[in-house]
């Protein structure tokens, strides 16, 4: 709590502590849900194939300001503007990457796999 009367303070979502049995029910079943929706990686430390670590999430949805949300919802677009235009400007990622790719694998991957759709065209199927 604020002991400034003029700051607002965010109420929680849900009641916590949730109780023990409950809390055990729910994280397994984010995990679960974790897991069938891509929200897991492999180790590169100490791989395994039988074993999966999960991305970071939280498991309780926690307040945000609604005028906050209110300024993303409306960036949003402007964002996806700007990454539209970044992804269809061949010579702006190739000099803006020429440096990262020699010294990063995975970027380097990304950057192979633009080329060839690239050379081959942008094509979407709609199903």
């Amino acid at each position: 709590m604020s002991s400034d009367a003029n700051t607002p303070v965010l109420r929680n979502c849900i009641r916590l502590p949730l109780p023990e049995d409950e809390l055990l029910e729910v994280t397994a079943k984010a995990k679960d849900y974790a897991i069938m929706h891509g929200a897991a990686m492999r180790s590169k430390t100490a791989f395994s194939p039988d074993s999966l670590n999960f991305a970071p999430f939280v498991l309780v949805p926690s307040s945000f300001p609604r005028k906050e949300f209110e300024k993303a919802v409306a960036l949003q677009p402007i964002i996806n503007r700007l990454m539209h235009n970044v992804a269809h400007d061949e010579e702006f990622i190739t000099t803006t990457l020429a440096e990262t790719i020699k010294v990063d694998e995975f970027t380097a991957n990304l950057f192979n796999i633009y080329r060839k759709v690239l050379a081959h065209g942008f094509t979407q199927i709609c199903t």
